[in-house]
């Protein structure tokens, strides 16, 4: 999905239901967002407790099939939440949230979406005659990430904006240190004019709402205020066109399609350079050193060779083939609703395939039913908020790389004392004869086509064809009886590529600790691993 801007709409509405019902059904195939401050609250009903057989009464803002409603916790209505953000379903995928970890409050909504590798925040202000709202943002300010516009009714009357009035308040500092804060300033829109109408000729008109954007954005100072659609509220909305960085789910990556020529080819290019390393007489480390890096270089020339360039989208699925993309090719073309149905045919045969192709597999070859498992339907984790790290939260790649990189590799660098093994008792020695050919195939044979590689991109159905080769096999097994004999380990055994998981089951995502780290090695060191820990 590709988005370039968001359109927002916002209003106060004055808790006008049938308003906020209109607004809602016919601006949903114009605007992405709907900002509404002072919405309709209505009893929904009673809900009997031991405390009250009556019940306690339950009160609900309006919703609309069309859009997501974000809204703070309510318990009754003198607390009840005095602004309601509604997300257009068509940005699901954006993964637009309320940040109440962020802020709590029911005058605020912090909303945060993703854009790529970018988190950035909307904020949906209404600000009460005490400035309550004012006085909360400004003392939370320092939780919020990357914002891309504020906007709502701030209640505040002052001469930098409404031109019927000759003074400054002290409270327009704290709004202007909160915007400055968020590297934001005010907005200046296309009409300038009232936001607010009067309510009787002895008051004058105000301007109330206000848009704070980066100048930077192609937004600035081009959102709109729609005079004539303001009634039967006397808040005018404001139609507002943010732009936000494009979010382009379109990554591309190198892979090796299976069972396919360029895969072949790459494990034939592995097997004939392994032949050519001379592991005859390994000495010492620098021998081992040279066998090894020859060894990772092969690889690297190999995967550089033929791993072909892959895209990921949101419609990238494994079943997916060649005929699948001729018949959607096919469908753009000529737009024929015949083509649609040969495609959707396509697909149900593709998916029909890959599936009776993969429980074959596992009932007959890995025998892991488990893998069965990614088919059933899953349970959603809950709504990842933002990781803490010492009292801060990590709104940004750096700070949440410095959070996981401080929780999982506290021990990195640090000095290690042996003088705990002094008091074990040591064994005797023990004869360690060299490896052969046969404790390789026994090791690799039990190991699953379906393990993720380690940075060099090898997996055990690669490195299988090498260890079957005798010539291949000789190789590694000298090298392996060489990190014995000289007692050395290669550092290309030790790089590994770290995937962090969620560990389940956890109520919330916002610590390092409710993850899981999860070391993926080259392969060939594995191997070596594998037979060593046999042997004990």
């Amino acid at each position: 999905m590709i988005k370039h801007n968001l359109k927002i709409f916002s209003q106060n509405v004055r808790k006008n239901k049938t308003l906020t019902d209109l607004i809602l059904e016919t601006q949903k195939n114009i605007f992405d967002i709907i900002l509404i401050q002072e919405p309709p609250r209505s009893l929904l009903r009673h809900i009997p407790s031991h405390t009250n057989l009556e019940g306690d009464p339950l009160y609900g803002t309006p919703n609309h099939p069309d859009y997501t409603l974000f809204i703070q916790d309510h318990c009754n209505i003198e607390n009840y939440p005095r602004v309601t953000t509604y997300i257009n379903k068509r940005l699901s995928r954006m993964r637009f949230s309320l940040r109440k970890d962020l802020i709590n409050h029911h005058d605020i909504n912090v909303i945060d979406f993703h854009n790529g590798q970018d988190v950035q925040c909307i904020i949906n202000v209404y600000s009460d005659s005490n400035q309550t709202a004012i006085q909360i943002l400004r003392d939370n300010i320092r939780n919020i990430g990357n914002t891309i516009v504020m906007t709502g009714d701030f209640n505040i009357r002052d001469s930098d904006w409404d031109p019927n009035v000759h003074y400054h308040l002290i409270h327009t500092e704290d709004l202007m240190f909160i915007a400055d804060c968020l590297d934001l300033e005010l907005a200046t829109p296309i009409n300038p004019g009232p936001t607010r109408f009067a309510d009787n000729q002895c008051n004058s008109n105000s301007v109330l709402d206000l848009v704070f954007m980066n100048p930077s954005n192609l937004g600035f100072n081009k959102h709109i205020l729609k005079l004539e659609i303001h009634l039967p509220s006397d808040y005018v909305p404001l139609f507002i066109e943010v732009s936000i960085k494009e979010e382009n789910t379109d990554f591309t990556f190198q892979a090796l399609k299976k069972d396919s020529d360029n895969e072949i080819a790459f494990v034939n290019d592995i097997i004939k350079g392994v032949k050519s390393i001379d592991t005859l007489n390994l000495k010492n480390q620098e021998d081992i050193l040279r066998c090894v890096a020859a060894f990772s270089s092969t690889v690297k020339d190999a995967w550089s060779t033929h791993s072909m360039t892959k895209r990921i989208t949101k419609h990238s699925k494994e079943w997916w083939n060649e005929q699948c993309l001729v018949c959607i090719n096919k469908y753009h073309e000529s737009g024929d609703i015949a083509n649609w149905k040969v495609f959707k045919a396509a697909v149900r045969n593709a998916k029909r395939t890959f599936f009776d192709q993969k429980i074959q597999e596992i009932a007959s070859s890995n025998k892991r039913p488990w893998d069965l498992m990614n088919w059933v339907k899953k349970k959603n984790l809950p709504a990842i908020k933002a990781i803490y790290h010492e009292g801060q939260p990590c709104n940004n790649l750096e700070a949440l790389w410095n959070a996981l990189h401080s929780s999982y590799n506290s021990a990195d660098n640090r000095a290690i004392s042996t003088r705990f093994l002094d008091g074990i008792n040591q064994c005797n020695n023990i004869d360690w004869p060299p490896f052969t050919g046969q404790e390789f195939k026994d090791a690799i044979a039990k190991c699953s086509n379906a393990s993720s590689p380690g940075p060099d991109h090898v997996t055990w159905r690669h490195l299988k064809p090498l260890i079957l080769d005798k010539a291949c096999l000789s190789k590694v097994v000298d090298i392996a009886n060489a990190c014995i004999t000289i007692g050395y380990w290669p550092d290309q055994f030790k790089e590994s590529t770290l995937v962090i998981i969620p560990k389940p089951n956890k109520t919330s995502y916002n610590t390092p600790k409710s993850f899981r780290p999860i070391v993926l090695l080259n392969t060939m060191g594995k191997l070596i691993e594998k037979v060593i820990s046999n042997r004990l």
